[in-house]
């Protein structure tokens, strides 16, 4: 079997696991090559026997469509597979594209910063604007303004917090997590 290499001026020996190929002038030939060497080499852009094609990619396979699963245990409900009205923050396009495809998006859930609480509502779908207000409504509210964090909670935990009372952001880049504890407290002081 005879093995090109994508440079034809390279001579040397290249290891592929328990594989050893010894390249003159860009060509090597091998009596035994392993389907999983075969297809680095196809990628990588090497010729074997004349062909320099690079291996088919299989399609990604949607787990919506596969047949023949043995269900096991409870069956419990995927909001990006099977979206039902009510769903508190669930993924764009879920139910219309692949759950586990990149058409799929989970948008970070508000509590996640440790600093807001999660205010379950209504899911407007349809209505964006009726939708971000629902989400955002209790992090304006100001009577829930969140408990400030420890003195020795992490810098992303106060950073988070400033954010969350007001702060802008650009006037807390490149400080530390002691310098915008201070800046909270001069802001809570007034």
């Amino acid at each position: 079997m005879k093995i090109t290499s994508p440079d034809k001026t390279y001579t040397g020996t290249s290891v592929y696991g328990s594989t050893t190929l010894a390249f003159k002038e860009g060509v090597a030939e091998t009596d035994d090559l392993p389907a999983g060497v075969r297809l680095y080499l196809q990628g990588a852009g090497y010729g074997i026997d004349g062909a320099a094609t690079a291996p088919d990619v299989p399609e990604v396979l949607d787990p919506r469509d596969v047949s023949g699963t043995e269900q096991l245990g409870t069956a419990l409900r995927d909001a990006a597979v099977d979206p039902q009205e009510g769903d508190f923050l669930a993924p764009t396009n879920a139910g219309k594209a692949n759950p586990h495809g990149p058409e799929v998006i989970a948008p970070e859930i508000h509590a996640s910063e440790g600093v807001r609480p999660v205010k379950p509502g209504d899911v407007h779908v349809d209505d964006t604007a009726k939708q971000d207000k629902a989400e955002s409504t209790h992090v304006t509210d100001p009577t829930a303004t969140p408990a400030a964090p420890a003195g020795n909670a992490s810098k992303a935990d106060w950073h988070a917090y400033a954010l969350s009372i007001g702060i802008a952001e650009e006037s807390l880049e490149d400080l530390s997590r002691d310098e915008i504890r201070e800046a909270v407290n001069n802001v809570t002081a007034e």
